[in-house]
């Protein structure tokens, strides 16, 4: 629809026929005022009858509202001249006194009409204009509120698993994520993953977890160790006294591994990681069940330097399924 054409068609005064044909082809038309609508669709809409809806387009074209261009044969393209309408003389035959000097416009039963339109029966009373049907399309539904003023979409809540790993301390033995939340969700530990996260900030300010010596995550949940006590760090004493890191299993404490380093001679680097240093402890006191311990602990969480370690402790890579 135009609105240019339709604002210069409704102040127009004429019969209410050719009224309500005119403004159902302005609604049609674009901007330049062609549109090809065709009769039925006219009819259908004015609620006229195909003969009613032609006599008054000839009507329309005798008053220089429109030309129609009939020279496709398919269907007929009209274009709307409302301008000329004032301004122009209708043919000689056109009966100008039914339109001229008029104040408002008139209902069917009171308009002179062209001869054209003696045929349409009296029942067909055209819609007040304002109530023409339009070919625009509704929507199907109300807009939708505007959702400036609703509040932003919070940020994906971790699941109790991620919470577990994401507190857990980063190491070398920080691996096998997917088989860890396997397990958690084998046992069903979401209802207990506050006990199991206060547990995991407590060991981590313990003397063992600080210096690297905490479990794989996955031997933490097999193991259920959020049942176990905190153990309290004992500060050491000379020698030996009960409470002294230099117990039997040396190798089972930082304290133990550093008392080991230095009676054997290994000094620690600057800058170097705690695991590095225990490796190089291990080496120089010989075989020995530390070597063993930490090559299973290896192999079971499934590090990545497992082969490296082996090779350097025995001078060859693991044999058979170990490898």
């Amino acid at each position: 629809m135009s609105t240019i054409i339709m604002s210069q068609c409704w102040p127009l005064e004429m019969p209410p026929t050719q009224k309500s044909v005119l403004i159902s082809l302005a609604d049609n038309a674009n901007d330049h005022g062609v549109c090809w609508p065709s009769i039925p669709t006219i009819a259908k809409r004015t609620c006229f009858s195909e003969r009613a809806v032609q006599n008054a387009i000839k009507w329309l074209e005798r008053y220089r509202l429109l030309t129609a261009d009939r020279s496709n044969g398919r269907h007929t393209s009209y274009t709307l001249t409302p301008g000329s309408y004032l301004m122009a003389t209708p043919d000689a035959d056109a009966p100008v006194q039914q339109v001229r000097g008029r104040r408002k416009c008139t209902g069917a039963g009171d308009a002179p009409t062209p001869a054209g339109d003696s045929g349409v029966p009296p029942q067909e009373i055209p819609k007040p204009p304002h109530q023409v049907p339009s070919n625009r399309k509704e929507p199907s539904r109300e807009p939708s509120r505007n959702r400036q003023g609703a509040p932003a979409t919070s940020e994906k809540t971790p699941t109790p698993f991620e919470r577990f790993w994401a507190a857990w301390p980063k190491s070398q033995r920080k691996v096998g994520k997917i088989d860890c939340e396997r397990r958690w969700k084998r046992g069903g530990l979401d209802a207990e993953v506050d006990k199991i996260l206060a547990h995991v900030e407590a060991m981590k300010g313990t003397q063992q977890w600080r210096e690297g010596f905490e479990p794989a995550p996955s031997t933490y949940l097999n193991q259920q160790r959020w049942n176990d006590e905190v153990p309290a760090d004992q500060p050491k004493t000379a020698g030996g006294a009960p409470g002294s890191a230099a117990t039997a299993n040396w190798w089972e404490a930082a304290t133990g591994v550093e008392e080991k380093g230095a009676e054997l001679g290994v000094q620690k680097k600057p800058g170097e990681e705690f695991w590095r240093y225990r490796v190089r402890v291990f080496k120089r006191a010989g075989d020995g069940k530390w070597r063993q311990d930490l090559l299973a602990d290896m192999l079971r969480t499934k590090n990545s330097a497992y082969v490296d370690v082996h090779q350097f402790f025995y001078g060859h890579p693991p044999i058979g399924d170990a490898a």
